[in-house]
């Protein structure tokens, strides 16, 4: 059985082909990639082990660049759907050593491969991605697909009062500090002119964060003067992410401007991890 082959060869959602294994699939695609590359398996792990071809033919695997200096803030921790930057380890010489390898992954840089393809290969087993690494790609995946929509009243009002997206861009800038961004919006309708939304404005940093508190409080009010010159009644609140309990996260949804039809680009926030 296809599926169970795969499985017990050990791959998995997250599994790294070797090198030559990727340098031969990319040619097999008609890729020619310009930069260092890796190829990593995107398909849900069930999907993969699924024995019935005629449902779940392909694995799905993306191209990802390497050979990154550092991580661009605005594009970890699922702040982009499109974009996404992360890590995996890759053992150095004997299992106790190893280092950092950091991609970038684009959502449109991916291919639907047959099952058949990777029957007699295996991953590479010096290279893979940590629990919260691999929870996150996860995460990014299914975003693009999960992003909430928000009211266009709202959405319209956020543009018509930073036209030029000038607050939207010291926003950004400060997103650094924050691992999400979160909204819960009253009424969760389209309202009249003269009418005002009453927004609650959640950012979370990380479980470990050990950073200045400050910060970001200040990157949170940032992303709340956005709100504040669309006329909208703000009120924040910066938590830890263990801190939210999932009766809050079902309230709120999470806050992408990417969604505001803003052609500049900015960060989207992360999922809540519990």
């Amino acid at each position: 059985m296809m599926g169970s082959k795969l499985e017990e060869n050990g791959w998995r959602q997250g599994s790294i082909l070797r090198d030559e294994d990727a340098a031969e699939l990319a040619n097999l695609c008609g890729l020619e990639p310009k930069f260092e590359y890796y190829a990593v398996v995107s398909s849900q792990s069930c999907d993969i082990a699924n024995d019935n071809l005629a449902l779940e033919p392909n694995v799905e695997v993306y191209f990802v660049q390497g050979g990154l200096d550092s991580l661009n803030g605005n594009y970890r921790h699922n702040k982009n759907a499109r974009i996404l930057h992360t890590r995996f380890i890759q053992r150095v010489g004997s299992n106790t050593l190893s280092e950092e390898k950091l991609i970038e992954i684009k959502a449109f840089d991916k291919q639907f491969i047959a099952k058949a393809w990777f029957s007699e290969r295996s991953p590479d087993d010096a290279r893979l991605f940590e629990d919260y690494d691999l929870r996150h790609f996860s995460d990014w995946l299914a975003a693009r697909y999960s992003r909430p929509a928000l009211p266009s009243e709202f959405n319209r009002r956020i543009d018509k009062a930073d036209r030029k997206g000038k607050l939207r861009q010291k926003a950004k800038k400060a997103t650094n500090e924050l691992s999400g961004m979160y909204v819960e919006i009253h009424p969760f309708d389209e309202i009249a002119d003269g009418e005002q939304y009453r927004v609650n404005l959640l950012g979370t940093v990380p479980v470990d964060f050990d950073g200045d508190s400050s910060a970001a409080e200040s990157a949170l009010e940032k992303h709340a003067e956005v709100l504040r010159a669309a006329h909208m009644d703000v009120t924040i609140r910066l938590a830890r992410e263990d801190e939210i309990s999932i009766a809050v996260i079902r309230r709120f949804k999470r806050f992408y401007y990417d969604d505001l039809s803003y052609s500049t680009g900015t960060a989207l926030p992360v999922e809540v991890m519990k």
